[in-house]
């Protein structure tokens, strides 16, 4: 298995997870504010670090991230993604997965027809330079960052999420 093919396995299976999660929220949980203590402190952006924010950041981003690739001259900086409108305006809850699953199967063509010289080019992005391997990589601890904040928000609201790497697939080798 070449390293974009184990990337593409790793990362499919996260955002399948990540499906699991979204899914068991109801309507409420999907925008309830996070507790905030000095044990337990998320940040001083904590009012917006909602469920719902953190999906929708998490299709943007990787819908950019994924769409820009192959197309981003060799040494250029890639842009930050900019906020989708039609994301903003999406209800919470089924609706936005499925968006989610649909952006999602997009990526993944894109991810598949990534090149080797794609693979290897160097880019900035956030000032930071990356080959675009490296930047696939950065993609998976992105989302797996985001999907621990997830995570917590869910269990401060009593819900225990699946638990972490236990896929839903279990026939494929992974990685």
């Amino acid at each position: 298995m070449n390293e974009l093919k184990r990337f593409i396995s790793l990362f499919d299976q996260e955002v399948i997870h990540t499906f699991d999660y979204l899914g068991m929220l109801s309507d409420a949980q999907w925008s309830a504010i996070p507790i905030d203590s000095e044990t337990l402190f998320l940040g001083t952006r904590i009012n917006k670090i909602t469920i719902s924010a953190l999906a929708r950041h998490l299709i943007n981003a990787e819908s950019h991230w994924f769409g820009q690739l192959a197309s981003l001259p060799a040494t250029a900086t890639m842009p930050l993604p900019g906020k989708s409108s039609t994301l903003e305006n999406m209800p919470d809850g089924p609706a936005l997965i499925d968006a989610y699953r649909a952006t999602h199967a997009v990526n993944l063509e894109n991810l598949h027809a990534l090149t080797p010289a794609v693979l290897e080019k160097e880019f900035v992005f956030t000032g930071r330079h990356y080959t675009g391997i490296g930047f696939l990589w950065s993609v998976l601890g992105h989302h797996t960052y985001h999907l621990g904040q997830i995570d917590l928000l869910m269990r401060q609201q009593g819900l225990v999420a699946p638990e972490y790497m236990e896929w839903q697939e279990t026939g494929r080798v992974l990685g």
